[in-house]
């Protein structure tokens, strides 16, 4: 995955979206709208984590805990997927194949080789311009252009049937003989081999950049969301995040924080936030003493 910069709370993340002028217009194409607050919301209300953008091989976009905030352009040499995630990219998305089966938004323009979209729930939203070579829409996939859409070869299950889906997507790679309930396995399989046979991105594509409209700066500024955070100590992300997401009990927690993390902070500039969030996580009225006894260690 992409490095976490932060995790926002809804609340915080409904600010993040608060400035970009195309969440309160409709799309292009289907006259659809993207709704913000299942983005802010994420997953049961977690929230958000905002992830640095930039330029990695391939990348599974999965994170089962909440919604996915990219700061900025995401590049990505070989295939991309969005297997259900709630994605918001501020930036560009540009990629040589992509799948997603999730709710996928982009505030600048999407360029792929190769694009598979499966089911309804969601969707993917485009607010820039979209420039796909070839796609496919199973299952009322909606896909809506805020700007100018050049889409190549299309095909919807819907309108033209499973068996010119199945065609088209033989054609990417799909074994002829696959059933019909493999398809989306075989599908991610083809789509990646066509990335990986076709190298690095364009220099063309890869080096186009997006940038903020100035009603887009000038409302985020004013809310303070774009500037850049201060520079937190990768150790206590990554103990935050563990206390987050660990399925351990509270006093199983305690036993790996003696054991395993207690030895790690000895930088006396991140004890103070990490005893702040140990004791935010280890709030049992019954294991105080000991939480007390590890945040002296701390000290």
């Amino acid at each position: 995955m992409l490095p976490l910069q932060r995790w926002l709370s809804p609340d915080q993340a409904a600010t993040y979206l608060r400035p970009y002028e195309g969440f309160r217009t409709r799309g292009s194409r289907m006259g659809m709208d993207v709704d913000p607050q299942v983005l802010a919301y994420g997953s049961d209300r977690s929230g958000a984590g905002m992830f640095t953008g930039g330029r990695v091989p391939s990348l599974a976009l999965e994170n089962p805990r909440g919604s996915t905030f990219i700061d900025g352009d995401l590049l990505v040499d070989g295939w991309l997927e969005n297997l259900g995630g709630l994605v918001f990219v501020r930036g560009n998305l540009v990629a040589q194949t992509l799948y997603t089966s999730g709710y996928l938004v982009v505030l600048g323009e999407l360029r792929v080789r190769r694009l598979f979209g499966e089911d309804e729930p969601y969707g993917t939203y485009i607010f820039g311009d979209a420039y796909v070579e070839s796609a496919v829409f199973s299952h009322n996939h909606l896909f809506d252009v805020w700007g100018r859409a050049e889409l190549g070869s299309v095909v919807h299950d819907e309108s033209d049937g499973h068996e010119a889906l199945r065609q088209r997507l033989v054609t990417w790679g799909m074994s002829p003989g696959s059933r019909w309930e493999d398809i989306q396995d075989d599908v991610r399989a083809g789509l990646r081999t066509l990335a990986d046979r076709w190298g690095p991105l364009p220099e063309e594509w890869a080096s186009r950049r997006y940038t903020l409209k100035p009603e887009e700066t000038a409302e985020a500024e004013r809310l303070q969301v774009l500037r850049p955070p201060i520079l937190r100590p990768p150790i206590l992300t990554e103990l935050e995040e563990w206390l987050r997401s660990t399925e351990l009990t509270q006093r199983q927690q305690l036993e790996e924080l003696r054991a395993r993390w207690l030895p790690r902070l000895g930088d006396a500039a991140v004890r103070p936030e990490a005893a702040r969030l140990i004791r935010k996580a280890i709030n049992s009225k019954k294991l105080a003493g000991e939480r007390d006894a590890l945040l002296k260690a701390l000290e």
